[in-house]
């Protein structure tokens, strides 16, 4: 029985490892070309890409883990199944409960690994990235400006430059409809354009001997200057705290200080942190069960079970934050009911094949 179920833990490992990268290029095309577009615009080198690419590993790992694993656990089954290898197994007096053990196995290893992942990489992860490409804007910005070109860098901005001399820019034109009722439009003689903080969030113009133009309805203001000092900020995200990057004592100590809606956000992703992991326990159960069903072509009919298994979950999922983000559902029921539901129908599921 060792040796069976050490084959059997073989292909599902090697099925697994096969299925990981496949899934992590999937998803990680969306956010390498949000990112690649943003750097490109400012001159990125290719290395600084390849770095950000490997700091983004751990947030996609904690959907990439459970899913290759459900893919894995389907392939296999759903391979023995068809060449009637469980049926064998059965004859020869092995349960289908026996025959899952390398499955709950491998699953226990996912739910660990998922559980440091989203308890410690995946937290430093999105800090790194967040830092990374802060850091690449601040230190490359200033010199992605071009003369003549309307430069879009920042949001709900746009800079012209007439020429880029030695000691800074020439003839600069600012439009910021940063506030819709109140734009602006600025114009220097002379601009420098630095680092306005350490974190990289901000730009800060440097500008000198310029009229600002203030529009406010049919209200026209004039305001000439000498010195002009205007910030403008980088970030990709909303400032202040970002929930991501916490850990979970973090965020129980920021959930301590907060009330209302921003408690419940924090709470929420504080269950965040526990149901990605144990995602893969309800796998354990309902991955083998439903391998039986995927039909004689295991490979298109466990691709297809897996895809919808994990699209009804995800749904539920954020169908489920969202009520209890809304106040209709309490914070721990919008949590948990989605991996609740899930393991009740996994459980239920694995005793019903077990019990053939």
């Amino acid at each position: 029985m060792k040796t069976i179920h050490k084959s059997i833990l073989k292909d599902l490992v090697l099925a697994q490892l096969l299925s990981l990268p496949l899934l992590n290029f999937i998803l990680m095309m969306e956010k390498v070309m949000k990112f690649s577009r943003l750097l490109s615009s400012v001159g990125a080198s290719a290395g600084e890409l390849f770095r950000l690419v490997l700091y983004m590993q751990p947030e996609l790992m904690l959907l990439t883990l459970p899913m290759s694993f459900l893919l894995s656990v389907l392939y296999v089954y759903g391979r023995m199944n068809a060449d009637s290898e469980l049926i064998v197994l059965k004859a020869s007096g092995m349960s289908f409960r026996q025959a899952a053990l390398p499955a709950f196995i491998l699953g226990a290893v996912c739910m660990l690994l998922g559980f440091f992942v989203s308890f410690h990489l995946g937290p430093a992860g999105r800090r790194d990235v967040r830092l990374s490409v802060g850091d690449t804007l601040r230190a490359r910005a200033p010199y992605a400006i071009e003369p003549g070109v309307f430069n879009t860098l920042i949001n709900d901005t746009v800079i012209y430059v007439m020429n880029r001399q030695a000691e800074g820019l020439s003839g600069v034109f600012i439009y910021d409809r940063r506030n819709p009722q109140r734009p602006l439009v600025i114009y220097a003689r002379q601009a420098v354009i630095k680092p306005a903080d350490e974190g990289g969030s901000s730009l800060l113009f440097d500008l000198k001997d310029g009229l600002i133009h203030v529009v406010k309805g049919s209200r026209l203001t004039e305001i000439f200057f000498e010195n002009y000092r205007l910030v403008l900020p980088l970030a990709l995200e909303r400032p202040g705290v970002k929930l991501e990057e916490l850990t979970p004592g973090g965020l129980l100590a920021l959930a301590a200080r907060q009330a209302g809606e921003p408690r419940t956000e924090t709470v929420l992703e504080f269950y965040r942190r526990f149901t990605f992991p144990l995602f893969s326990l309800a796998i354990m159960f309902l991955a083998p069960a439903l391998s039986l069903y995927a039909g004689k072509k295991a490979r298109l009919g466990g691709l297809a079970l897996g895809t919808m298994v994990f699209s009804v979950y995800y749904i539920m999922l954020i169908n489920s934050e969202k009520l209890g983000e809304a106040g209709k559902l309490p914070a721990f029921w919008g949590g948990w009911t989605p991996f609740f539901i899930m393991l009740a129908a996994s459980v239920f599921v694995f005793w019903k094949v077990n019990r053939r």
